[in-house]
């Protein structure tokens, strides 16, 4: 749902202005390999070939690039390629006419495309090379290229991954072109000379900070704790015992140390902390404001503490009063796409939780996976969770997004897991958010229902094959979603329908019932429900007739009405996606004015500077809807940084980077939103004649929040890495108060630069240092460099401070022994420049070269 929330948006619900991404969707799979031959098994060919993606020489990346993918035979034997065929998923489209016409690359469905051998007998001889040129929408980055590869016999069935596979990282560019983005990147590096880091994230309300003096916690310190806060004290113990040499010891009686104490006059999530020469005082109403308070003595304490042999602390003493500007902090999770163990979750939400974030907007149901265990329904992890190169048998679903021939075990969370999950979080002041797509969305339910009509047909029971059906046979409405599908849309019309999102609602609300952290909302998607669906359904056409209306862009209004009933039903809030305060007259999508006051929940994500929808949150907000503001143009993590070619990431909102993330002003949108990532001016129209937020409205804001589509990220270290540290600024975001570069209708740079700045030196040089402590350390990206040539010298800096660069002049890779930036690098023409950067344990970036 995210990536290609801009790709060809025109739904029936959501027909906003036709936008055409290159950057976007494209399907992918490809058939390679055909004809009888030798019976080579699967894993002998997978042993032998050796695949490689590249962007061929010459091409503009951004303007439908031809790009190959190169075959070796590494093996001592030649390969028969009859019968066989090569798969992969691929995010852009392809164009079937413009592929070398010795094969054929044909789309399946969603993203995956199969290549086959048109000519007869084709024999890859040991060592030889083969070579397919295609050309396809413009690519931004590596990760844009194939990925999942395998192989299948068209007669026997059998399948292999590839697994000697590599996706080349870098892209035809000049000199000249280097030269102007690495010193683009320079002057947005720079940060502004003498401001003082400040000294806790997220940004406390009031702080009054003396550094010249102190407090020192030892293992002499007593600590005293109300009782209700005791389960909040544990976590400041349990820091210090981990990450210190500290242990402290509690106390009966008030006395020179750390006390935490309930107050009444304190807001819920508020506290006082206070440090002076009798020790650390913290008041608090409820256990979230102790706790919050912890947080921030945590990232009070510098991170060269942070160590088993601290035996003291020495802490400034400070007067503290903090209050978050908004109750809705988020964070969404996509594990639908590519699967994230509850073990990276928890992770996860660990950090979270240091930086005061409240709300998991867990996305663990798509097309593409169904992850939650619903014990009534096995078939929806049996079949959903179950990706493979065989879903032809109706048993799982296709691959996709890169998951390859061969279904994992376990990819789903088990009613245990998700209960474990629920109480770490409640443990941390966090809210899990479940999300349940409906009605596009959904084709992983959608044939995990299918599959189960097929096993009680068969058995003769056709009252349990229709009880939970969610797609109408007789359909033949035309349509492809954002992600090129054509059958991942739940039939309205259908009864099945609403009992089947019944049945999980209640599952659900069970096993938070069973957790003890009873279920208060749940997300219910309502997002890209693709033109042309329900056209052709007599299914519908019955509906319609029912319901008295004749056009079937009408069905939606009705459905998002009967859903949000079936869940209040129930006692719950439903929340989701902008399009469920939208609906489309003929026009385009336009809010649906008569559902603002129906208690819908919207996380509204479409901001995108010059496409017409930069005040859509604050019209829905107007209206009478709770909004989260979900702004794709600032906080969604799965976009690349920078326009680097290594860089991984999507880029159809344009890159993202941490000064993007950070820049964000949820009220005033408009405040600074003068040029493209590029630098490049935009249309005046993006940024005036636009609605602002009402009085009423700004009540109807709940907060911000973050959100991470998995489409590019299959593995913990890029969830990680594209997580953090951007999270961490939304974190800030969604906390601190107000600004004063936030404010009024004229935006004041050196004022924000001063804020950046302080925030982006104490990011670098303390809380990053930090995270390679937490848990053993998480893979955060490292920051890339700016380079700036001026006369006869090379000036470096990087994203954010607190890391080493290295460098060569002769070519070879910067180690740890290399050369260090230490100011100006002198230059010379003919020189070939490296650079690296490295972190504290010497974990390294990419080799830039200048």
């Amino acid at each position: 749902m995210a990536i290609f929330r801009l790709i060809e948006k025109v739904t029936n619900m959501t027909n906003f202005k036709k936008i055409k991404n290159p950057l976007l969707y494209a399907g992918l799979g490809m058939a390679f390999f055909s004809q009888a031959a030798y019976a080579q098994k699967p894993s002998s060919i997978a042993d032998q070939l050796q695949i490689t993606w590249q962007v061929k020489d010459g091409q503009n990346i951004r303007k439908n690039p031809v790009s190959t993918i190169i075959l070796k035979n590494k093996g001592r034997s030649a390969i028969q390629l009859n019968d066989w065929s090569l798969w992969f998923n691929f995010i852009r489209s392809i164009d079937p006419d413009k592929v070398d016409n010795r094969f054929a690359i044909d789309h399946r469905n969603g993203d995956l495309f199969q290549v086959s051998f048109k000519k007869n007998n084709f024999l890859l001889k040991a060592q030889d090379t083969i070579h397919i040129d295609f050309t396809t929408t413009g690519l931004v980055n590596y990760t844009d290229g194939p990925i999942g590869l395998y192989v299948k016999n068209s007669k026997t069935g059998l399948s292999t991954d590839i697994r000697n596979y590599t996706a080349v990282k870098t892209a035809p560019q000049s000199d000249t072109e280097k030269a102007d983005y690495w010193s683009y990147k320079y002057d947005q590096n720079q940060l502004t000379d003498g401001i003082e880091a400040q000294s806790i994230i997220p940004l406390p309300s009031n702080i009054n900070i003396d550094n010249n003096a102190k407090f020192i916690i030892t293992n002499d310190t007593k600590v005293l704790i109300a009782s209700e806060f005791a389960s909040e004290s544990n976590f400041l113990t349990d820091f210090l015992n981990k990450y210190t040499g500290i242990k402290l010891s509690p106390s009966s009686a008030k006395e020179d140390g750390i006390v935490i104490v309930k107050t009444n006059d304190l807001k819920p999530e508020s506290y006082r902390l206070n440090i002076d020469a009798k020790g650390i005082h913290i008041e608090a109403s409820d256990k979230a404001g102790a706790f919050y308070a912890i947080q921030s003595l945590k990232s009070l304490i510098n991170h060269q503490q942070w160590n088993k042999t601290t035996k003291s602390i020495a802490l400034p003493y400070a007067k503290i009063e903090d209050s978050p500007r908004y109750g809705y902090r988020g964070f969404m999770l996509d594990a639908a796409r590519n699967f994230h163990s509850k073990a990276e979750v928890l992770r996860i939400l660990d950090l979270m939780a240091a930086y005061k974030l409240n709300k998991f907007h867990f996305h663990f149901i798509d097309d593409e996976g169904w992850r939650l265990e619903i014990p009534s329904l096995p078939e929806l992890t049996a079949v959903g969770a179950n990706r493979t190169a065989n879903f032809e048998d109706g048993k799982g679903i296709q691959p996709a997004y890169g998951s390859g021939a061969t279904a994992k075990a376990h990819q789903f969370y088990t009613v245990a897991d998700y209960i474990e999950i629920l109480k770490y979080a409640q443990a941390r002041h966090i809210d899990v958010i479940p999300e349940v797509e409906t009605p596009g969305h959904a084709r992983a339910a959608i044939k995990a229902m299918r599959a189960r009509y097929a096993h009680f047909t068969k058995v003769g029971d056709k009252q349990k094959a229709e009880e939970f059906l969610l797609d109408d046979a007789d359909d033949k409405s035309i349509y492809n979603s954002a992600q090129n599908w054509n059958d991942n849309v739940m039939n309205p019309a259908l009864p099945s329908t609403y009992h089947f999102l019944s049945k999980v609602v209640d599952e659900i609300k069970a096993i938070h019932e069973k957790a003890g952290v009873p279920l208060k909302i749940i997300d219910l998607g309502g997002d890209e429900t693709p033109s042309g669906v329900w056209e052709k359904s007599p299914k519908i056409l019955a509906f319609m007739k029912e319901n008295n209306i004749s056009n079937v862009l009408d069905v939606w209004p009705i459905y998002i009405a009967k859903i949000n009933q079936l869940v209040q039903s129930k006692g719950l809030t439903m929340s989701g996606w902008e399009e469920m305060g939208m609906r489309n007259k003929g026009k385009g999508m336009e809010v649906n004015a008569e559902l603002g006051k129906s208690g819908i929940h919207l996380n509204v994500w479409n901001n995108l500077p010059g496409q017409g929808q930069e005040d859509l949150a604050y019209r829905l907000a107007n209206a009478g809807y709770k909004v989260v503001y979900t702004s794709a143009a600032n906080n969604y993590l799965d976009m690349s940084w920078d326009r680097d070619f290594a860089d991984p990431g999507h880029s159809w909102v344009g890159t993202v980077n941490l000064n993007r993330t950070y820049s964000f002003a949820p009220e005033n949108f408009f405040i600074n939103l003068r040029k493209d990532d590029t630098g490049k001016d935009l249309v005046k129209e993006a940024y005036t004649n636009k609605v602002q937020l009402t009085t009423e409205g700004k009540k109807n804001l709940l907060g911000i929040k973050g959100a991470l589509w998995a489409e590019k990220v299959s593995t913990d270290q890029r969830l990680e890495e594209m997580i953090f540290p951007r999270l961490i600024a939304i974190a800030d975001r969604a906390w601190a108060q107000e600004q004063a570069w936030e404010k009024g209708n004229s935006y004041d740079e050196a004022t924000y630069r001063k804020s950046y700045t302080a925030f982006i030196k104490k990011l670098g040089e303390d809380e990053l240092r930090k995270l390679d402590i937490i848990n053993g350390g998480y893979t955060y990206r490292l920051p890339k460099l700016g380079i700036k040539q001026e006369g006869n010298q090379l000036y470096i800096n990087t994203d954010y401070p607190g890391f080493k660069v290295y460098y060569t002049e002769n070519g070879s890779t910067p180690n740890l022994k290399s050369k260090e930036v230490n100011g100006a690098i002198p230059f010379q023409a003919g020189n070939k420049y490296l650079f690296k950067v490295f972190d504290s344990k010497g974990r390294s970036g990419d080799v830039i070269a200048y």
